[in-house]
This record gives C-alpha cells, sequence and structure tokens, in this order.
C-alpha cells in the first residue's frame, strides 16, 4: 500500500505546488507569530509545510464557528494547534472555547452521582438568577431565604435546609443553583425529586436494576430531595425509605436540604 506522503510527491505539479503555498502560508499572521515566538526561520516551513498547512486550514475553519451545533469537522469541538518542542514542530489537538465549555459542563454534572432531574436545572448558576441580581422586589421572607442560600454557598456546613413555601416562587430553583454551587467546590451531589424517586424505586425490585439503589443517597457529600410531601405517603414511603435517608444521614453529618410544598387552603 502507497503512502499517502508518497503519492503526495510522484505528482510532477508538486514542488511548484508546495512553493506556492509555503509563501501563502508565511503571510498568515498566525504562523507569523509561531514563527517568531520560536525565534525560527522561515525555512522550516520546508520540513513541516503539510503540519502547517493542516493547522492552517483548521483554523480558518474555527474563525467562522458559530458553535458545537454547527461545527463542519469531525472532530468537534476540537482545534489544532502548533507546539515545538526539542526542535520539531508538532500539530496537537485542544479544545476550543465551545468545546472547553462542554467539557467543563461534563465535568460539573459528572459530580452529580444521583439524580432524576434534567441537566438544565442542575446546571442552574446562583450568579445567573434574576432574584439574585433583583432582590428588591422580593418578599422579607424570601430575601431571608435568599441570604441563607448565599451565604451557605460561600461557607458551606454540615447541616443542610429546609426550604418551604407556596408553590411556584422558586424553591427548586435557588437550592438547584446551590447544589450546582457545590458541585463546583469537587462535592458528590445528589438531587433528587422525591416522588420519582420512589416509582423508580418500585420499578427497580422487579428489574434489578441497581441504579436507583438507596445506598447512593445516603453518602453522597450533599442530598437535595425535591417536593417532599407531594408523594402518595405510605408507611414505606415514610418509614423504610425517607426516615432512613435522614437517620443515616444525620448521624453521619451529611447534609441534606428538603423543599417542601405548601399548599394554602382558602
Amino acid at each position: 500500500m502507497k503512502r499517502v506522503s508518497d503519492m503526495i510527491f510522484q505528482n510532477e505539479n508538486i514542488e511548484k505546488i508546495k512553493s506556492e503555498s509555503q509563501y501563502a502560508l508565511l503571510k498568515e499572521k498566525t504562523i507569523q507569530d509561531f514563527l517568531k515566538q520560536h525565534h525560527l526561520d522561515a525555512s522550516i516551513m520546508e520540513d513541516y509545510w503539510v503540519e502547517f498547512l493542516d493547522y492552517n486550514d483548521d483554523f480558518h475553519i474555527c474563525q467562522s464557528c458559530q458553535g458545537l451545533a454547527h461545527c463542519p469537522k469531525d472532530t468537534v469541538g476540537m482545534q489544532k494547534v502548533l507546539r515545538y518542542y526539542d526542535g520539531q514542530v508538532v500539530l496537537e489537538l485542544q479544545s476550543c472555547p465551545f468545546g472547553k465549555a462542554l467539557e467543563e459542563k461534563r465535568q460539573l454534572l459528572d459530580h452529580f452521582i444521583m439524580s432524576n432531574v434534567s441537566e438544565e436545572l442542575m446546571l442552574t448558576d446562583l450568579s445567573s438568577l434574576e432574584m439574585i441580581r433583583n432582590p428588591e422586589g422580593l418578599s422579607p421572607l424570601r430575601q431571608q431565604a435568599l441570604v441563607q442560600i448565599l451565604k451557605y454557598s460561600q461557607s458551606p456546613s454540615t447541616q443542610g435546609l429546609f426550604l418551604h413555601g407556596p408553590m411556584g416562587v422558586g424553591k427548586t430553583t435557588l437550592l438547584a443553583g446551590l447544589m450546582n454551587s457545590l458541585a463546583k467546590k469537587d462535592k458528590q451531589i445528589g438531587f433528587i425529586h422525591f416522588p420519582t424517586y420512589l416509582i423508580d424505586l418500585k420499578a427497580s425490585f422487579s428489574s434489578g436494576d441497581n441504579e436507583y439503589a438507596m445506598d447512593r443517597l445516603l453518602k453522597v457529600d450533599y442530598l437535595f430531595l425535591d417536593e417532599l410531601g407531594e408523594e402518595n405517603i405510605t408507611a414505606w414511603s415514610r418509614d423504610e425509605i425517607l426516615l432512613t435517608i435522614l437517620s443515616y444521614r444525620l448521624l453521619n453529618h451529611l447534609p441534606t436540604f428538603l423543599q417542601v410544598c405548601m399548599v394554602i387552603m382558602n
């Protein structure tokens, strides 16, 4: 089998093409900057023409990129960079700005050891919430809750929080933002919509699926149980599941966060 390089140099016009290509490459500012940074003469292009050419093609593709969804490359989220090691020019792959954001997102989500909520909720950033940017319109109680959340995000403790109030006032969003901030501190998080968890846990008994095993909830650094009380309360859900979780975590000084919706009866 012939190598690609052998096939290229069999072309009788290759030297002319190569010379014209090198001349064009030397006019590129990024390549000029690379040569200047490493005190390299333009003659090095002779030995590393393919590397410089490949880098330049990739660079111009990235210049017009509008995001990962529009990336035309096979290596989505990656860009080629030139390196100079021990007298050799090397072409390497690294994450582009969009790729870095994706990698940071994946790393953050990896800290959610167990969850049954959307990625969007887990990625809630406290600093981006409207209620934090403009707290003036909040009621005194909501402002007090906000202060406690912000204090906890800055100085986590071994105690959890119990947040309650009417539906739709932002309790879940606030605690989601807190869990996000704790995940950024390299902590393991459990984020559970409790009524759904009970349904999944029951189903796992017959399927043998251990994805919903309670052991994973018992031992995470921080556990958030959302919509507590919305489930169909039975002796099993209350005594065998909820109390087991809360008792274990209390004895082992593991913080638990509870969100309860209070229904106001007229």
